[in-house]
């Protein structure tokens, strides 16, 4: 797991057939450089994808997480990794949010990290509802996904 913050190696993640509609919401590709080279966010790679966390807060205790892999590292590669990089999120932050599209389950959080349904589905104009998640740094170190993580 490392920093990267080279937005053609996003972009790269991004725009492969089987991610970009998840990552775009079923809409046209924009340009998102600007959260990958923003000091103040945390974009983390591992071989195959990463997870960007952005900050919602001048003070980035609270993050909103942005996930995306390629096929190729679907599974066991994220599983592994996302472990280390919510720690690495939780250094400094209280809380981190993400969103589910309604009806895609692999954008849906994975509950053994101690995600919470933060709402109903709302229309934001996009392709489809999104549904709120959140996690707190309490949630996330009482999680079975946090004490498997120690025990590696």
């Amino acid at each position: 797991m490392r920093e990267e913050r080279d937005p053609a190696w996003w972009a790269s993640v991004a725009s492969h057939p089987a991610v970009a509609p998840h990552v775009f919401g079923g809409g046209p590709a924009f340009d998102f450089s600007g959260s990958i080279t923003n000091p103040a966010s945390l974009p983390l790679r591992s071989e195959n994808g990463g997870i960007i966390f952005l900050p919602l807060d001048p003070l980035a205790t609270t993050l909103e997480m942005h996930t995306m892999y390629l096929p190729q590292g679907w599974g066991r590669e994220v599983a592994v990794a996302a472990k280390r990089m919510m720690d690495r999120a939780f250094e400094a932050a209280l809380v981190v949010v993400t969103y589910e599209q309604q009806g895609h389950y692999r954008t849906r959080p994975p509950r053994h990290h101690g995600w919470t349904l933060s709402g109903a589905p709302r229309d934001i104009g996009l392709a489809c509802p999104l549904i709120g998640w959140a996690l707190t740094r309490d949630q996330w170190n009482a999680s079975p996904a946090k004490r498997r993580l120690q025990c590696q």
